[in-house]
C-alpha cells in the first residue's frame, strides 16, 4: 500500500507540475513583475484621414518687353577751312569792290577781301561746328521675381476606429494601418 500511495502521490505531483508548466507557456505573452503583455489584432472599421492646411511660397518670375530710348549727341566739325577761306576772301573782295570807289576802291576790295577771308575761316572753324543728336529706340527684356502663395491640404493623420472583442475604439495614427490594427494586451492583477 505504501507504494501505492508513493506512487499515487508521485503520478500527482508530475501531474500538477506538468499542468502548471502548460500553464506557464507564454503562448505570445511577456511576463513582466505583475502583468503579462501580448500582441493581437483588431478588425479596422473605419480610416479617416485628417487634413491641416500648410502655405506654400513659391517664387514665379515674369518678364516683359520694354522700350529703351537712347538719345545720342554727335558732333560734326567743318574741316574744310581752306575752302571756306578763299570763299569769304572773294565774297568780301568783291563786296568791298561794289562799296568803294576811285582810289579807295583797291583799299576797300583789299579790306574786303581780308575781313571775308577772317569770317570764311571763322565759319570753317569753332563757329563751323555742329551738333545733332540721334534718338534710337531698342526693346529690352525686363523681368520681375515676385512671391505666390497658395494654400493646400495635406494629410497630417488618420482617424481609425477598429473593434476588438465586441468592443469599438478610436485612435489617431500618423498611418493608414490597413484592414487590421496591431494591439497591444496588457493583463495585470488588481491589488
Amino acid at each position: 500500500m505504501k507504494t501505492l500511495n508513493t506512487t499515487l502521490l508521485l503520478g500527482t505531483l508530475a501531474l500538477a507540475l506538468s499542468t502548471g508548466a502548460v500553464a506557464d507557456r507564454d503562448h505570445g505573452w511577456k511576463k513582466g513583475h505583475h502583468s503579462v503583455e501580448r500582441t493581437v489584432y483588431g478588425k479596422v472599421i473605419r480610416v479617416t484621414p485628417m487634413y491641416r492646411e500648410v502655405r506654400v511660397v513659391e517664387p514665379v518670375s515674369e518678364c516683359w518687353r520694354e522700350p529703351v530710348r537712347e538719345v545720342r549727341e554727335i558732333r560734326y566739325e567743318r574741316r574744310n577751312t581752306a575752302g571756306n577761306t578763299l570763299a569769304g576772301a572773294i565774297i568780301g573782295g568783291v563786296i568791298g569792290h561794289q562799296i568803294g570807289r576811285g582810289r579807295g576802291k583797291k583799299v576797300a576790295t583789299a579790306v574786303g577781301t581780308i575781313i571775308g577771308a577772317q569770317l570764311g575761316h571763322d565759319a570753317a572753324g569753332t563757329g563751323g561746328a555742329r551738333a545733332t543728336r540721334s534718338v534710337h529706340t531698342r526693346v529690352e527684356e525686363v523681368c520681375e521675381t515676385t512671391e505666390r502663395v497658395r494654400y493646400e491640404e495635406e494629410i497630417d493623420g488618420y482617424r481609425v476606429t477598429y473593434r476588438y472583442q465586441g468592443e469599438k475604439y478610436t485612435v489617431r495614427m500618423p498611418y493608414d494601418p490597413g484592414k487590421r490594427i496591431r494591439l497591444r494586451v496588457r493583463v495585470e492583477p488588481v491589488f
